[in-house]
C-alpha cells in the first residue's frame, strides 16, 4: 500500500508572555492508503493538537517549530494558507470532538453542507446543492432529512450535530479523514 500521509519529528509550541508550552513532542508517523491509525494518549497528550498541527487549525498563539508532514508528497506544514484551504474539507477533512465549535450557530444545516459543495465541488444550481445536501444527511442516518435542512445546530441534539459534522466532512469524499475523540455507535 502507498503512504498517504508521513509525518516526520513534528513539534508544535504554544507561546504566551509568561512561558513556552510544547503540545506536540517530536512525532513522527504514517498512514497508508484505505488504513486506519489510532492516536492514543491521556487527555492533554497532544492527539487533538498533532491533528491541528497538520491542517494548521492552530490556536493564535500555536506555532510549528519543527518536523514535515508530506501528504501525498505536498508537505502540509509550507504549504501557502491558499493551498492548504484548497485541501481541507475537498481532500482531508477533520470532524472535531465538539461538533458545536465546527458548526456556524447562523446558519441553517442546509446552507452549512450548501457551502461544501459550492466551494470544493463548484456546483452552484440550488436544486443541485439541495439534492446533494439531503443525500449527505442520509449517508449520516439523520431522519427527514430534507425537513431538517432549515434547522439551526441548536435544534439538533449533540450527537445529531456531531453527525451532522461528520457528514459534512464526508461530503468530498476525502483522501484522509482525521476524527478527534470519534464515538462509534451503531
Amino acid at each position: 500500500m502507498a503512504t498517504i500521509l508521513e509525518v516526520r519529528d513534528l513539534t508544535t509550541q504554544l507561546v504566551s508572555r509568561e512561558r513556552v508550552i510544547t503540545a506536540v513532542d517530536h512525532v513522527s508517523f504514517s498512514v497508508e492508503e484505505n488504513s486506519t491509525l489510532a492516536l492514543v494518549g491521556e487527555s492533554g497528550s497532544g492527539k487533538s493538537m498533532t491533528c491541528a498541527s497538520l491542517l494548521r487549525l492552530l490556536p493564535v498563539n500555536g506555532r510549528v517549530v519543527n518536523g514535515s508532514a508530506r501528504f501525498k508528497g505536498e508537505d502540509l506544514i509550507s504549504m501557502t494558507p491558499r493551498a492548504l484551504r484548497a485541501i481541507r474539507g475537498k481532500r482531508i477533512g477533520m470532524v472535531l470532538q465538539d461538533a458545536m465549535t465546527s458548526l456556524n450557530p447562523l446558519m441553517t444545516i442546509g446552507e452549512q453542507l450548501a457551502e461544501v459543495f459550492r466551494f470544493h465541488q463548484g456546483i452552484t444550481d440550488r436544486k443541485t446543492l439541495r439534492r446533494c445536501a439531503i443525500e449527505a444527511l442520509e449517508a449520516v442516518r439523520i431522519p427527514a432529512a430534507a425537513e431538517r435542512l432549515n434547522s439551526y445546530p441548536f435544534q439538533f441534539s449533540g450527537g445529531m450535530r456531531q453527525r451532522v459534522s461528520i457528514a459534512i466532512n464526508i461530503a468530498c469524499s476525502p483522501e484522509l479523514l482525521f476524527c478527534d475523540e470519534p464515538a462509534f455507535n451503531n
